[in-house]
């Protein structure tokens, strides 16, 4: 079996935390204990994510990650020395928001191939049609109201400005979306085993551009992962359920393009191994939000909880012998009796108190 190909992916819309280290961590130690390569793909897309890129940086070099550097042709290429004194000697990443021109190119060939419509609807009108008596009370995926609606998105935009003008207001714009499939999507989950979920019932058809033109999180990871040759993709279960909408987009581009019309030239385009874990929750049983600084790794080093204590911490919290020790948790590194389950985290457990 060739060795794996894996991504850190931090989102840097705050400061990283306990639960965002612990997934990252445990990614890091699948592929590097099969000798596989790990890229860092800073998942920059929101406005405002950039300010934070040095802090998540900082902490990956305070726990110890590194990573290897991108593949040589792919686009959105960033030093960490632009970035960071403290990480200047870490490899290359790539920023998606360095990659649009990417994304744009390959949803230009999901449109000629019929995949994906313009949508004008509003929260408020997506809430309404959920609220028609035809609709089922507990309806949450989008009902398709645009689908077929527009010849395209210049007529789509028309429409959206003329209405806008009879309202009083700016026009809001114009979204794309995914045409979901009418059969259920099936993947095979580590953790959760054969998972199957029925995008067309449970979300509808999903946005993969969004009205102010920025791409939609579905949309740029699968983009970047088939761009990178990931094969692994590990990160926290709550994301288990849009795995299948990234799935439809996975399909779709490997059949509507090709390995050799990508920028980083992958060998192969192929939907990676899904591996979902269980969430860090607070000491009120919910999952960590970047809101509560007292679980930001940046607070937890200035009050003096050492990287390897905290590595300890996330190795035991996985089922690992509980040693901040990397090389010794990459001999250790099983592939049958880590923990399936949440785990809660507070500080003063941490630190010894």
């Amino acid at each position: 079996m060739k060795p794996p190909v894996a991504r850190l992916a931090p989102s840097p819309t705050g400061i990283l935390h306990v639960g965002n280290a612990r997934s990252l961590m445990w990614a890091w130690l699948s592929a590097r204990a099969r000798k596989g390569r790990v890229y860092l793909r800073v998942e920059d897309l929101l406005p405002g994510a950039r300010e934070h890129v040095a802090s998540v940086l900082e902490d990956l070099v305070w726990l110890g990650l590194d990573w290897d550097p991108p593949p040589e042709l792919s686009p959105g290429r960033a030093s960490c020395g632009d970035f960071s004194d403290i990480a200047a000697d870490r490899a290359d990443f790539v920023m998606q928001s360095q990659r649009t021109d990417l994304y744009r190119g390959l949803l230009a060939r999901l449109n000629e191939a019929g995949l994906v419509y313009p949508c004008v609807c509003t929260r408020k009108d997506i809430a309404l049609a959920s609220r028609a008596p035809h609709v089922e009370d507990k309806a949450r995926a989008y009902p398709g109201t645009c689908r077929g609606r527009f010849t395209d998105e210049g007529q789509a935009f028309r429409w959206e400005t003329a209405r806008s003008l009879r309202q009083g207001r700016s026009p809001s714009g114009v979204a794309l979306r995914m045409k979901a499939p009418h059969e259920g999507v099936s993947f095979r989950d580590e953790f959760r085993g054969t998972m199957r979920i029925d995008v067309a019932t449970d979300s509808g058809d999903f946005v993969i551009r969004k009205k102010d033109q920025h791409f939609a999180y579905m949309f740029a990871v699968v983009v970047d992962d088939l761009e990178m040759g990931v094969t692994e993709v590990l990160r926290g279960d709550d994301l288990l359920e849009c795995t299948a909408q990234q799935l439809v987009v996975y399909r779709a581009l490997i059949e509507h393009t090709s390995a050799r019309s990508w920028p980083g030239k992958p060998a192969a385009l192929q939907v990676p191994q899904w591996v979902h874990v269980p969430l860090v929750l607070g000491a009120d049983g919910r999952r960590l939000a970047k809101r509560d600084r007292s679980i930001h790794v940046r607070q937890l080093a200035d009050s003096g909880i050492s990287a390897p204590q905290l590595r300890a911490w996330m190795a035991k919290s996985m089922g690992l012998p509980e040693t901040g020790d990397l090389q010794q948790l990459l001999a250790a590194w099983p592939a049958t009796t880590l923990n399936p389950e949440a785990v809660v985290f507070t500080a003063d457990e941490t630190l010894g108190a």
